[in-house]
């Protein structure tokens, strides 16, 4: 009989409860059996001890001995003859008597038989009688010569002796012979227990093997069963992880695909408001712009919901200044909040009891924005108030952001439904607040991600506080490039540089080179990566701004290139419509120092030209293999002061002349040039070894013509990784040294 396999379990219950009545029939049995064996055992013990110290064949030895001694006793009286060999062998015989004496009373015998009132009398009896003779003996132990009326009398004793240990043998005869025979009665009614129990047991064990076959017949059925089920279920996740990756790479290429044209509208709208428009057309202008914004807005958490919704969202941990952090974050929306007549207040302690932690900065600062731009969006002419405070938690340090504002306020049941993926609080503030409902979710999971709690109190009409209380830990201060950024300025103007623009777009292409010339910049572009790459080996760049997705060659394997084929290159941005952290890994991988998401505004674009560019114009490789020293028309800075040792001039001067002096000094400058270039090499390949050499021989030459500030520069730039800045302000003080001495 073969049972099916049921998908709602009623097999499995059914093989279970079979298996649990069989589990009880067997402990009743082994119950049963372990009574029986205790019996036995038990029984069998007794026997055994009957062997082993036989009461009757010990009373028998007793019996035996005291004939022999009144044997030994008789003949003494008989013969009269009493000598100290025939005393010996009668000490002897009472001796074995004693033994025999002791063994009775050191024997473990049934304890029925010692119990027994006339075995104890009789027992007793004859221990008196044999101790009574010891005196005597042992006086003939010690060479006592008895006299004949004293064995006459001893003798007599001894036959009184041999009558009692014979009726002591008749009566332990007797006890034996009836409990053997009612041992021997019981043993064959135990057997016949025994053997019904066997029986009973035998066909236990016939009905749980059979029982046990159906049950395992029952098990490989389901287990069949369940095999087809994993491969069903196996085949669904497969099918719905390639389902879940294609959405994730469909997520991503619309992503790239709306940010691409979206990059263009808002870049003209930004230029326009720029131009000088009427003012109705600048308004419509505006509009142009906001309606972009607050597209990009949904787009970016939708993007960011399906990749918490995939379970991509790492968190990158670093150092951060809070108060920083709070602040410029608060400077983000402080145009806005004064766009709907809001006050926004930043309520920060003096004195922050850690003012360095560890967390994911850029996740922390993207739930506040998403906070603070919800107060400011439901709060017109009030107040909208930032809050930070520290506190210790079970000796962990946590934080505590709050977001006040005195807005339109939340009701019981919106509060409900506040934290639901695509849900508002109804319907009346999506039409007139818009927004995708995900906001508040996608910030909930990241500070869930962080380890913390997010929360909320409301009173219609009376505003709301949200607060976030997430972990972290104090740390040292570490270089945040999205806090250290400088603000971008666009009226200040930037030194003219030459940057190559890799964009395949074309109206992306006229967008970024209006920025560009807006911000007094020479652009080439390159319609792809192979041209880019053409272009970077003919032509030295300042910067290179790298789009990712491109006809022929993408951005990644462009940058890889460039980076291999071109000496000293340009630092290379990612400028992209792609925005996931994917993206930005393997930019950062393919060796990109920047990473920017499309679309890009006037503001940050000059933001990151102002971040990544040194404010001289960088030594690069010129046609003949020499870098070219740049010139004082193209500087924006001061000149550098510097020092000149002139002793150590003089001394050289003395010794070898003024004309091989200037020869050491030409030949130096020759030197610093490719010493210099060497140096950009190794702070491109992060080559630690050579750039504490480049350094090393640049200062031991600048020693030797009396450029002791020079050395001194490059000596200090040894005890720790130099930066671009520093390496251009090295180059600036050598370039003012040799206007100087080479003028």
């Amino acid at each position: 009989m073969t049972t099916g396999f049921s998908p709602d379990g009623s097999s499995i219950r059914t093989a279970g409860r079979r298996t649990l009545l069989l589990q009880g029939i067997a402990v009743v049995l082994t119950a049963i059996l372990i009574l029986l064996f205790v019996d036995l055992s038990r029984r069998y013990r007794l026997l055994e001890d009957g062997i082993r110290e036989n009461a009757l064949w010990s009373v028998y030895q007793l019996d035996r001995e005291t004939r022999a001694l009144d044997f030994q006793l008789g003949l003494m009286v008989q013969s009269n003859a009493v000598d100290k060999d025939v005393l010996k062998k009668l000490a002897l015989r009472y001796n074995i008597l004693y033994s025999r004496i002791k063994v009775l009373q050191d024997s473990r015998f049934e304890s029925s038989f010692r119990q027994d009132p006339g075995v104890q009398r009789q027992m007793k009896q004859v221990q008196d009688q044999v101790l009574a003779y010891a005196p005597l003996f042992d006086r003939i132990d010690e060479g006592y010569v008895p006299r004949t009326e004293e064995l006459q009398a001893l003798l007599q004793q001894v036959d009184l002796l041999m009558q009692n240990t014979g009726d002591f043998l008749i009566r332990a005869n007797n006890y034996i012979s009836t409990s053997r025979a009612d041992n021997r009665d019981m043993i064959i009614r135990l057997e016949s227990t025994t053997a019904a129990f066997l029986s009973l047991l035998l066909g236990s064990v016939v009905y749980l093997v059979v029982s046990l076959r159906r049950q395992l017949k029952s098990v490989r059925e389901a287990s069949r069963n369940f095999e087809l089920m994993a491969e069903e279920i196996s085949e669904a996740y497969k099918a719905a992880d390639a389902g879940n990756r294609a959405k994730s790479q469909f997520m991503a290429t619309m992503g790239h695909e709306i940010r691409t044209p979206l990059n263009a509208i808002l870049g003209t709208a930004e230029l326009l408001e720029l131009a000088n428009l009427p003012e109705d057309s600048t308004n419509l202008v505006r509009t142009i712009h906001s309606s972009g914004e607050a597209l990009l807005e949904i787009i970016n958490e939708i993007l960011d919901y399906s990749k918490i919704e995939n379970g991509k969202m790492e968190l990158e941990l670093r150092s951060i200044d809070l108060r920083s952090l709070a602040t410029k974050t608060a400077e983000i929306i402080r145009g806005r909040a004064g766009e709907q007549g809001n006050k926004l207040i930043l309520d920060i302690p003096e004195r922050l009891p850690v003012p360095l932690v560890r967390t994911d900065p850029t996740r922390l600062r993207q739930v506040l924005l998403n906070l603070l731009s919800n107060a400011v969006k439901f709060t017109h002419k009030g107040r909208v108030t930032l809050r930070l405070r520290q506190f210790h938690r079970e000796g962990v340090l946590h934080l505590r952001f709050e977001v006040e504002d005195t807005g339109i306020g939340i009701d019981p049941a919106g509060l409900a439904k506040l934290f639901q993926p695509f849900t508002q609080v109804d319907a009346s503030i999506s039409r007139k607040y818009g927004g995708t409902g995900l906001g508040l979710t996608i910030c909930k999971q990241i500070v869930e991600k962080l380890g913390g709690e997010l929360g909320v109190r409301s009173e219609p009409g009376q505003g709301s506080l949200f607060w976030m209380e997430v972990p972290a830990e104090a740390a040292e201060m570490e270089t945040d490039a999205a806090l250290s950024m400088p603000a971008a300025d666009p009226e200040a103007p930037l030194t003219r540089s030459n940057i190559l623009l890799v964009e395949d777009n074309l109206v992306n292409q006229q967008v970024a080179t209006r920025f560009l010339d807006r911000l007094g910049q020479t652009v080439t572009i390159a319609n792809n990566g192979i041209e880019a790459v053409a272009i970077a080996r003919a032509k030295p760049f300042d910067i290179i701004l790298m789009d990712m997705q491109m006809p022929e060659m993408d951005g990644i394997e462009a940058t890889r290139r460039i980076r291999a084929e071109v000496v000293n290159p340009a630092p290379i941005i990612a400028m992209t419509a792609n925005a996931s952290d994917e993206d930005r890994r393997r930019c950062l991988e393919a060796g990109m120092v920047g990473f920017e998401s499309k679309p890009i505004t006037l503001k940050r674009l000059q933001a990151v030209l102002a971040a990544h560019l040194a404010p001289a114009r960088p030594v690069h490789a010129e046609a003949n293999g020499e870098a070219a020293l740049p010139s004082a028309e193209t500087r924006n800075q001061e000149e550098p002061e510097v020092t000149f040792d002139t002793a150590r001039r003089d001394e050289l001067v003395e010794v070898l002349g003024e004309d091989v002096y200037q020869e050491l000094v030409e030949t130096f400058f020759t030197d610093a040039v490719e010493i210099m270039e060497s140096l950009h090499k190794a702070m491109a390949s992060e080559d630690a070894i050579l750039i504490d050499r480049s350094l090393h021989t640049l200062k031991g030459a600048a020693v030797n013509i009396g450029l002791n500030d020079v050395a001194d520069l490059a000596n200090s730039m040894r005890d720790h990784t130099p930066t671009i800045a520093g390496i251009e302000s090295l180059m600036d003080k050598i370039n003012a040294h040799k206007r100087q001495l080479v003028a």
